[in-house]
């Protein structure tokens, strides 16, 4: 009876504890589901404080339209947890949005009307299988001035910027945007070739144009729209003294400009010759301009940095290896100014053969640095780079420096027009023409406003391969940052014209992990041995001069050595012996170190919490154990 009575009362435990349960359940399923906890390094799955001023700051309502194909979701289990993601996000977009946002949902399948919506909004089809089944899974966002903004496909190389994608595109839709005015000495914007036909912006314009109204401005021009924002200036070349005036104008009377001069121009355009393309064109300055704001900029000298440098692919005696490229400087958080919000949520930058800026000491105006080298920085002739350089001689002959060198700077304060004796004198037959167009319009010769200027010294940095992969996705194509300078382009010309929230989103989730301290150790041991190699080069110079000032001829005109020399040459190649073995035990201790490192991290990710887990259970084991024989002995 008692035993019946038992099990009647554990049955119906655990009735009431499968009733809890599913209570408990549905409880969290319909209460708590908004509720999570984000272990990620840089928070990518908790909604950012720039996501909600946009939300906030929306000023008419947006309409997003969100596609997802089933098929997608049930045949690649991987896209379920990014369309549940997605999804999830736009729901907290509603719920934040105090009404402004509207969100849609569609599911296509093949030959649905929900497809033709998806192919009438631009959304991109992907085939699925081999009979070709078209799936979807973008969004599609319009306001109520039939603007029209879009994510063609949420590409699985982008899920760490799901968040700022659809914050950029509600942004887009719900708020008016501001002017950019565009000067360029590369082909940016596109260009046509006569051997490859219309060539297409670069990316990095893309997404410029998400956020701002773009506007060409010709460096034939003698003006700047008066509806321009900001100018975006980039390898000034050729500009007349008419755009120049109309540039510092447009400075002292408060207006924000984002300038880039680059000593040598990678990207720029090429003359051809019979031997292929011709040298790297000259270099981009605006010494008026950069003076007259206290900015000392020398277009004939870049900045190399052997500890900051990329590895390229080289050409060394007719094989390809890849070698330092000291020019290509690839900047961290130590390199970077973490105060000035334009770069404050930076996490690496790579300029292609930069120069760099210096104040002059008696300007009034006042230079931050936003970008520097490291403090070893060495500088170098830009005509080093016009031709193809020697990868491996530069970087054998470098010398480290004293000081870090300023890749970018803002330039903020008083400053007086560049012009001090007014607009510049017109030809006399557009004279009269000329004072009808600037009657009514005073010289500016001091700041109205302070100054507040973004110089870089390097514009092919914006260049697709110096920050991002190209990925072809069907019928387009997609970018996968693997450096933060679109991030730095566009929030700089963000904070120029006006403080945008998308600055404080716009650098997280970025790509780039690398083994700082694998990097780190390996570039040390590269330096030592490049040092060992310079003094390999100066001694084996020497010698051979010193033999060659003290060779004697024989009557049978053949060299010979005295037994002074032989000596001198037997100690040398003792000498060459010795270098080589330091030479091998550098490359053995950087493996040493390598090695212990790798050792180390396998231990800590694999090795120590099964076994912290291990001595917890015996532990508990042990504990158990013991409580059991105390109540035995009871």
């Amino acid at each position: 009876m008692f035993l019946d009575d038992r099990r009647k009362l554990a049955g119906a435990t655990l009735i009431v504890a499968f009733v809890l349960l599913f209570a408990l359940n549905a409880f969290v399923g319909n209460v708590a589901r908004n509720l999570s906890v984000d272990l990620t390094r840089d928070k990518e799955f908790t909604l950012s404080d720039g996501t909600r001023q946009v939300l906030k700051s929306l000023e008419e309502p947006v309409t997003l339209r969100l596609f997802i194909s089933p098929s997608l979701i049930k045949q690649i289990p991987s896209y379920a947890a990014a369309a549940s993601r997605v999804r999830n996000l736009l729901d907290r977009y509603v719920l934040l949005s105090n009404g402004k946002i509207r969100l849609e949902v569609y599911r296509p399948e093949p030959f649905s009307v929900d497809e033709d919506k998806a192919t009438a909004y631009g959304l991109e089809g992907v085939p699925i299988d081999q009979q070709g089944e078209q799936v979807y899974f973008g969004l599609a966002g319009t306001n109520t001035v039939d603007a029209e903004e879009k994510i063609t496909f949420f590409h699985p190389s982008r899920q760490r910027f799901i968040e700022y994608d659809i914050t950029r595109l509600v942004h887009s839709l719900g708020t008016k945007k501001k002017v950019v005015g565009v000067i360029a000495g590369l082909p940016i914007q596109g260009t046509f070739s006569m051997r490859g036909g219309m060539r297409p912006a670069w990316p990095i314009m893309g997404e410029v144009e998400k956020l701002f109204e773009v506007k060409s401005i010709g460096a034939r021009a003698e003006s700047i729209p008066d509806d321009v924002d900001v100018l975006m200036i980039a390898h000034p070349q050729q500009l007349s003294d008419k755009m120049l005036y109309s540039i510092d104008q447009h400075v002292m009377n408060g207006g924000r400009a984002l300038i880039m001069v680059d000593p040598v121009p990678e990207t720029a355009p090429r003359r051809r010759t019979f031997m292929g393309p011709g040298p790297t064109p000259s270099g981009s300055d605006l010494p008026r301009l950069l003076k007259a704001w206290g900015v000392k900029y020398d277009v004939s000298s870049v900045a190399t940095d052997a500890e900051r440098y990329v590895q390229v692919p080289y050409r060394y005696q007719d094989r390809v290896m890849y070698a330092p490229h000291i020019a290509y400087i690839q900047v961290r958080d130590l390199d970077l100014n973490l105060k000035d919000p334009v770069t404050a949520e930076v996490e690496t930058l790579i300029f292609g053969i930069p120069g760099y800026f210096e104040k002059i000491g008696d300007a009034e105006t006042t230079i931050t640095p936003l970008v520097t080298t490291s403090p070893t920085a060495m500088v170098r002739k830009a005509q080093d780079y016009r031709q193809e350089p020697d990868l491996l001689g530069i970087y054998r002959s470098y010398v480290p420096g004293d000081k870090k060198r300023w890749l970018a700077v803002r330039v903020t304060g008083k400053a007086k027009s560049a012009f001090p004796k007014g607009r510049p004198a017109e030809k006399e037959e557009n004279s009269k023409d000329a004072d009808k167009k600037h009657d009514g319009l005073e010289h500016i010769a001091a700041a109205r406003k302070p100054l507040n200027v973004i110089l870089i010294a390097d514009a092919d940095f914006m260049e697709t391969r110096f920050w991002a992969r190209t990925q072809g996705t069907g019928q387009g194509e997609v970018q996968t940052p693997f450096a933060n300078n679109a991030d730095f382009v566009v929030n700089a010309l963000d904070d120029l014209a006006s403080a945008n929230p998308l600055i404080k989103l716009r650098g997280r989730g970025s790509p780039v992990r690398p083994f700082t301290v694998v990097d780190d150790l390996r570039k040390a041991s590269q330096n030592k041995l490049r040092a060992k190699q310079r003094e390999l080069a100066d001694d084996l110079s020497d010698v051979r001069k010193k033999i060659a000032d003290a060779r004697t001829q024989s009557k049978d005109g053949r060299t010979v050595l005295t037994e002074e020399q032989q000596a001198t040459l037997s100690g040398y190649m003792a000498k060459l012996i010795t270098i080589r073995q330091e030479q091998r035990s550098v490359l053995t201790d950087l493996r040493k170190d390598v090695d212990a490192l790798e050792v180390r991290t396998k231990f800590y990710n694999i090795a120590l919490i099964p076994l912290m887990i291990t001595v917890l259970a015996i532990l508990v084991a042990i504990w158990r154990v013991r409580r059991r024989r105390r109540y035995e002995n009871t």
